[in-house]
């Protein structure tokens, strides 16, 4: 396997990020890495799911990046005794030893797990592991382009790719189309994006899509639903 090892960065909320030069693109926003994460995929994604699918939540992400998601998918799902789910996939994974250095672990939120989290640094990748009480994680490795997942096997989807001006492959009705297969019907995915290309390519392959209050620094993003057919 290939690492790449971008640039640690520091965002306005005190957490840290990571900065691809190649791509001139951050894994997330400048106004807040931690802040972002937790209004995008936790509070309008896992957290609506967790309120409607109590039992057993599975969660798909595009883009593993830091691990920042999964670590709070983690957290939140330990905090509220659900257990989850937790499948990634990323094409460039991240050497372990720049994730070790942003120091998630020193957040309030997720120092209750800072053991757990060096663990999951070092986990083997297309694996699926028991993390804690309440989640497992699979970090794949591999292009989503060409996955060959299950369908209608996930309650929520992460769509964390790169912008799209640096990855604009990623946000077509291909993928799109991906994501939505792997949803189950009344599935959700949620994205820090609110652009109007990606909104037509969700619509287009059969999403319900919402542009609602983005994360701090944002005025939107975007919530899309796959319809429950009766």
């Amino acid at each position: 396997m290939k690492y790449i090892t971008p640039k640690i960065k520091r965002t306005a909320d005190g957490s840290h990020t990571l900065f691809r030069d190649d791509l001139d693109e951050a894994y997330h926003s400048y106004h807040g890495a931690l802040q972002e994460s937790l209004h995008v995929f936790i509070r309008e994604g896992w957290a609506r799911v967790a309120h409607e699918q109590p039992s057993e939540i599975a969660v798909f992400e595009l883009g593993y990046g830091t691990g920042l998601n999964a670590y709070l998918t983690m957290a939140f799902a330990e905090a509220k005794g659900i257990p989850t789910v937790f499948r990634s996939i990323e094409k460039f994974p991240v050497h372990p030893d720049a994730l070790r250095q942003l120091d998630y672990e020193m957040s309030e939120v997720l120092s209750p797990y800072a053991e757990i989290i060096d663990e999951v640094i070092g986990l083997s990748w297309d694996v699926l592991h028991d993390v804690s009480t309440h989640f497992k994680l699979e970090k794949i490795y591999g292009d989503i382009l060409k996955y060959q997942g299950e369908k209608e096997s996930c309650h929520v989807f992460y769509f964390d790719a790169f912008g799209l001006r640096a990855q604009s492959e990623l946000w077509d009705e291909k993928v799109f189309q991906i994501a939505y297969d792997l949803l189950k019907p009344g599935g959700i995915l949620v994205t820090y994006a609110s652009n109007g290309a990606a909104r037509r390519a969700m619509i287009k392959v059969g999403f319900s899509v919402d542009r609602i209050p983005g994360a701090p620094g944002k005025r939107e993003m975007m919530r899309a639903e796959k319809p429950i057919v009766s």
